[in-house]
């Protein structure tokens, strides 16, 4: 039978669009003052906003015979006719927030208006009125939110973490600080202050304070010509040489709404070209366009909207990033021994060969030695027992494993090549090439070893095992270092600090969104285990935090310390290398995937000669 729901019951259903967790109702609660006109704002969660949420401004406020109005749905002062679609400049408009909110939870609201003398104390509970009163308030409107979702458990059970809530929470008003650099914001998380911006309307001073490893940023700004109105993008962006492994550096915002936009993603890409090896560089962008050239009513959350010119904003983004490229200031700065810069695209870079040539049209013969002994091995790659193993090394990963005795304790599990390791023992060196092959023979075929190749996945599988383990410790440092992080990552989970301790460092809380290092590992040298660590904290607030940062760092880490080409080892230190290697899981690949090794049979050197 198809019946009518009770207007409560389509109520608690329709909440659920638009407040889905404590982040949803302090982004409705913030845009609402900033569309009030506040200079300040604070916000306050405990729990992560489940228990208690509080938004004050200092805002317009909202009439005393308006209040109650106010919290019925689709009751707004923002749009009155259909035509006020097509341009909405307000963050807030549909009417349903406050409505949805209070329907979740219970609702207490102070309010006054600057023409009122005394104010309006009004409280909700499940969305229904169970107090109401006049009240003196200062100017501007207070909205306390308590037990969120306390009538409706089913949607309460699917809250993550405090920690993950409370992270959600930081991460949004840092955001909206960042365009709003004219409005004080302040977040008071569990009693304790994590945020706190001047409101002196200075965007960069803003970006620094909030970002502390975003340095170096470039000012861009540009027009956005769609043939019928000129529209406008401007911002920040770092070099090409400045990138992070996620998008955690890339905020964008459109008329003050900050959104997710693949068009903006695309300019900026298309801006950069080939300029950017890897990753995702940083850029905190502001378009301004004419509210009836967007939609901003595609999702619930207006988090994504639609361009009706998509074309006009990826060529604009684009032509205002490109711009930054001739500049002095975008070419990457070389490095020094102090401020090395720890990424893996960077590690990657430097370790790249030299391009091979497309196949010329000559005799084998006449090419160098070097061009030749690469085409024998792409030749033969996929074909021998070893070049199989290479080839699956390259698509490898090492897995995270979860002890089921102890949850909190994972490990990680180097997978098997599927055939045994090569015996190395027959193996007879022969020679020295280019201070970075050793040259070796056995059963009548040429092995190849890359000395660099080798070392890193030596290297590799020894801090594997030691974070496995978990038995070194930290070697004291006679002066510690602090290091200062985003709040977002500070106050939000961190399981990362685990990780950083099972490797080596003893690090504690200094305060303040700062972590201070007393201990490192113990066999890294200080500016070295530094710049590693600032780079794994900076990555370590993304979603592949559990992964990426720990995995990727080892990696990282292993390319630094391994033997560089070009640095000569004597025979006996051939010998250990080789003997070293022998003992590891899978030797036939770096922890890139590049091959360790290569083989050329007997019968390829006499082909070549034409024997």
């Amino acid at each position: 039978m198809i019946r009518v729901l009770e207007p409560y019951i389509a109520d608690k259903i329709a909440a659920g669009e638009v407040t889905e967790r404590p982040l949803s109702v302090v982004k409705e609660l913030v845009e609402n003052s900033i569309d009030a006109g506040a200079s300040e704002i604070i916000v306050e969660i405990r729990h992560g906003g489940k228990t208690y949420l509080r938004v004050t401004d200092n805002g317009s406020g909202i009439p005393a015979d308006e209040v109650e109005t106010a919290f019925l749905r689709h009751a707004t002062g923002k749009i009155s006719t259909l035509a006020d679609l097509g341009r909405i400049e307000s963050l807030g408009f549909r009417g349903e927030a406050l409505a949805s909110i209070a329907a979740v939870s219970r609702v207490t609201v102070y309010t006054r208006t600057e023409e009122e003398p005394l104010g309006v104390k009004l409280l909700l509970h499940g969305g229904t009125k169970v107090g109401g009163e006049t009240a003196g308030v200062n100017k501007g409107t207070t909205m306390v939110v308590e037990d969120l979702f306390y009538n409706t458990p089913a949607r309460r059970k699917f809250l993550k973490s405090d920690a993950a809530e409370a992270s959600a929470v930081i991460e949004l008003l840092q955001h909206l600080a960042v365009y709003y650099a004219n409005i004080a914001f302040r977040l008071i998380n569990n009693g304790q202050t994590v945020l706190s911006t001047t409101g002196n309307g200075n965007v960069l001073m803003t970006i620094k304070t909030l970002y502390p490893s975003f340095h170096d940023l470039l000012k861009i700004e540009g027009p956005i010509e769609d043939g019928t109105h000129t529209s406008k993008v401007r911002g920040y962006v770092s070099g090409p040489g400045e990138t992070l492994s996620t998008r955690r550096g890339q905020l964008f915002f459109v008329n003050g709404r900050i959104v997710s936009s693949k068009i903006i993603e695309k300019g900026i890409k298309k801006g950069y070209g080939d300029r950017v090896f890897s990753g995702h560089p940083i850029a905190i962008l502001f378009l301004n366009v004419p509210p009836e050239s967007i939609d901003v009513n595609i999702h619930p959350t207006k988090r994504e909207i639609k361009f009706l010119d998509e074309k006009a904003i990826e060529s604009g983004v684009a032509a205002a990033v490109g711009s930054i490229l001739p500049l002095t200031e975008a070419i990457p700065k070389a490095p020094t021994a102090q401020e090395t810069p720890w990424t893996g695209e960077q590690v990657a870079l430097s370790l790249e060969e030299e391009p091979l040539p497309a196949d010329p049209v000559v005799q084998e013969e006449e090419l160098p030695i070097r061009e030749y002994l690469a085409r024998i091995e792409r030749r033969h790659e996929g074909v021998d027992k070893v070049s199989q193993d290479i080839n699956r090394a390259s698509d490898e990963n090492d897995i995270i494993n979860i002890s089921s005795q102890d949850p909190a304790r994972k490990t990680v599990l180097l997978p098997e090549p599927e055939h045994r390791p090569f015996d190395f023992s027959h193996l007879i060196i022969r020679g020295y090439v280019f201070r970075t092959y050793i040259i070796t023979e056995s059963e009548g075929t040429l092995y190849i070893i890359d000395q660099h190749a080798a070392h890193e996945r030596i290297l590799y599988e020894k801090m594997i095992h030691r974070y496995n383990e978990r038995t070194h410790v930290p070697q004291p440092l006679l002066v510690p270092f602090e290091i200062e992080v985003s709040s977002d990552i500070y106050h939000g989970e961190r399981s990362f600090l685990e990780d950083l301790r099972a490797f080596g460092y003893d690090i504690e809380d200094f305060g303040v969104n700062t972590f201070r290092i007393r201990g490192i590992p113990e066999d890294m040298e200080p500016g070295e285990a530094e710049r590693f660590l600032r780079s794994f904290l900076n990555e370590a607030g993304s979603e592949d935090s559990v992964r990426g940062p720990v995995l990727a760092k080892w990696i990282m880490r292993s390319c630094k310390a391994a033997v560089k080409g070009n640095d000569d080892l004597s025979e006996e230190e051939q010998r250990a290398l080789l003997k070293e290697l022998s003992s590891c899981r899978n030797p036939f690949s770096c922890p890139h995937g590049r091959p360790v090794f290569i083989r050329i049979s007997r019968g390829e050197v006499e082909r070549a000669f034409k024997r």
